[in-house]
């Protein structure tokens, strides 16, 4: 949530500092193993101090408080790992193999909506507590399912039930786009309503004039 430009300044800051503490502590070459120890820590404290620095300057601008922030950022994290994880289920079906790759580009979606804007997690928190988790269980079950290759009626009855849900779920994370999207929608319909108003002045201004 902090953009990349806040990372290279960091680590251009935290490498500086390091290599400040480096070079300070290697007047002598027997000093030289101290001088990376200097180094290497003085570049992990320095990039925990700017970090918090930089989250706290983040958070004010969007007007969250730090620990929703920190809170946010881990939800985030978390769910990119399962993204990652329900992207990666290898199934024989085609249909299944479409299915699981459209999820996965829709929960990439709401996760750059909400990266952008923190404020639209509120919106989609069912998405990232329940919904995608359920997929990536549910996901991870089918495949073990697949791969076992056992024939039978309860097999295949647990193959497409599973296969139905995933679906519904699918559908579930239509409607949480939509979710996280509406405020956007909201604006936009604001903004068009008011053109539409001014344009309508507009015209009577200029038929005023025209008689």
């Amino acid at each position: 949530m902090l953009g990349a430009m806040n990372f290279i300044t960091r680590h251009a800051v935290n490498f500086l500092i390091g290599l400040t503490s480096f070079t300070v502590s290697t007047f002598s070459f027997e000093m030289a193993l101290v001088g990376f120890a200097l180094f290497f820590g003085s570049y992990y404290v320095s990039n925990l101090v700017i970090l918090n620095i930089q989250k706290s300057k983040r958070s004010k601008e969007l007007g969250i408080s730090k620990a929703d922030y920190n809170h946010i950022e881990a939800q985030l994290k978390q769910a990119r790992d399962q993204i990652t994880q329900l992207s990666q289920q290898r199934v024989r079906s085609i249909k299944s193999f479409r299915l699981l790759n459209d999820m996965s580009k829709v929960s990439r979606r709401i996760l750059n909506i909400v990266d952008k804007d923190p404020h639209k997690f509120y919106a989609v928190e069912d998405f990232f507590y329940s919904h995608l988790p359920s997929a990536v269980e549910l996901a991870d079950k089918y495949t073990l399912l697949t791969k076992e290759q056992v024939k039978g009626t309860d097999i295949h009855l647990a193959l497409e039930d599973t296969r139905k849900t995933l679906k519904v779920l699918n559908e579930t994370f239509e409607d949480d786009l939509r979710s996280a999207l509406q405020s956007d929608i909201d604006h936009l319909k604001i903004e068009l309503d008011f053109a539409k108003l001014e344009n309508e002045k507009r015209r009577e201004r200029l038929s005023g004039g025209d008689q």
